[in-house]
């Protein structure tokens, strides 16, 4: 009698980790807003290299879609560091947020310095990052 009980108990763990797995999974992502507070010139040529740069890497792992259809947000929190008047680098704290508003993947991204353009740099190294954890889901 335990060895059926303890089968249940297995069956029950086992179907929850599986529900659990599916409910984070993103195929449909889109990329929100982003904001540089010190640099606004900066927002919309960040978002526009990331948006380029996942629909690259991600293959069929995923799509950049509206924000109405998709599973999940890319959202961020930037910033413009400056050692000088040339050289700048972008830090970020990036994060995927599913429907229910769960991070389901969040990384501190840097762009490398110096760099010939710091939104695309950027946008590479994030959607390198995030894709690799998209194809880890599958």
């Amino acid at each position: 009698m335990k060895k059926i009980g303890m089968l249940i108990v297995l069956l029950l763990a086992a179907a929850s980790l599986s529900a659990q797995s599916t409910t984070k999974r993103a195929h449909q992502i889109y990329v929100d807003e982003l904001h540089f507070p010190s640099h606004p010139d900066l927002d919309a040529s960040v978002r526009s290299n990331l948006i380029s740069s996942l629909a690259q890497d991600c293959g069929s792992g995923c799509t950049v879609v509206e924000k109405d259809t998709a599973d999940a947000v890319l959202t961020g929190s930037l910033n413009v560091q400056t050692s000088d008047n040339q050289n700048y680098r972008v830090q970020g704290t990036m994060r995927l947020v599913d429907k229910n508003g769960t991070v389901i993947w969040a990384a501190m991204i840097y762009s490398s310095a110096p760099a010939q353009s710091i939104a695309s740099n950027f946008a590479d190294y994030t959607a390198k990052k995030l894709t690799a954890f998209l194809a880890g889901q599958q």
